[in-house]
C-alpha cells in the first residue's frame, strides 16, 4: 500500500504544469513537448490530470501535448461570475490557446463534455483546430 498522501500527489501534479492568466482567471495547464500542438479537453468532474500519460506519449511522438483545467475544475480558479456554459468554457479555452501561443492552430482531442465544449470552440473559431491527419499543417500552411 502506498504511503503517498493526497497533498503529495497534488504537489507532484502541480509541479508538472504551470499557471497562467486568462482574463483574470488563474488557469493551470499541463504542457509537454514541441511540434504540432494537440489540445486535450477534459470532461466533468475531471481535470488535465486525466491526460497526463497521454500528453507524455504525444511528447514522445514529437508533438506538443496540452491540457488546460477548465474553470471550476482541477487547479484552475472558480470565479463566481464565470459563464459556466459550453460557450463560456469555449470562450475561455480560446483565450487560453492565445495565452499558450497556439494562434497557428492545434489538433483537438475531447472527452465527455469536453466534446461539446470542443465543438463550440471549433464552431466559434473554425480556423483554430487543425483537424487530425492534416498533412500540410495547421491552416493549410
Amino acid at each position: 500500500m502506498s504511503t503517498t498522501t493526497v497533498a503529495q500527489l497534488l504537489d507532484q501534479h502541480q509541479a508538472c504544469g504551470r499557471y497562467f492568466d486568462v482574463d483574470g482567471v488563474r488557469a493551470f495547464a499541463l504542457d509537454y513537448g514541441q511540434g504540432e500542438p494537440v489540445l486535450c479537453l477534459h470532461g466533468v468532474p475531471t481535470s488535465a490530470c486525466l491526460f497526463r500519460k497521454m500528453l507524455r506519449s504525444l511528447e514522445a511522438q514529437g508533438l506538443r501535448g496540452i491540457s488546460v483545467d477548465l474553470p471550476g475544475l482541477g487547479l484552475t480558479g472558480r470565479p463566481a461570475d464565470f459563464d459556466y456554459t459550453f460557450r463560456g468554457f469555449a470562450r475561455f479555452l480560446h483565450r487560453a490557446t492565445e495565452a499558450l501561443g497556439l494562434q497557428q492552430g492545434y489538433h483537438l482531442v475531447v472527452h465527455d463534455i469536453g466534446g461539446a465544449i470542443g465543438l463550440a470552440l471549433a464552431a466559434d473559431h473554425p480556423l483554430a483546430p487543425c483537424g487530425a491527419g492534416r498533412k500540410q499543417g495547421c491552416r493549410g500552411q
